[in-house]
């Protein structure tokens, strides 16, 4: 049953929750200039939590990301949270 309940969680982050397939450079792009645009620290949240989600879920893919691609992840990472930072 375990086994079940993590291959559904995998199908979701992989299948749609990582936006249909786009890489995660390009939403860690997308997450954090969302969470620039927020005028407010609740609106950042969600945004957030998304890496945070990446970092503990995903660990895997962005070690297997080429380093340039992980100093970008990592870049919108910090970019979101030091925008979230602003708003507190």
């Amino acid at each position: 049953m375990k086994r079940l309940v993590g291959i559904a969680a995998l199908a979701l982050l992989f299948g749609c929750g990582n936006g249909g397939g786009t890489s995660l450079v390009e939403e860690s792009t997308d997450r954090a200039d969302a969470a620039c645009a927020c005028e407010e620290f609740g609106c950042t949240t969600e945004h957030i939590a998304w890496f945070n989600r990446v970092s503990i879920n995903q660990d895997g893919d962005l070690e297997a990301l080429s380093e340039s691609d992980r100093d970008a992840y990592s870049a919108n990472s910090l970019r979101a949270a030091d925008c979230q930072t602003a708003l507190n």
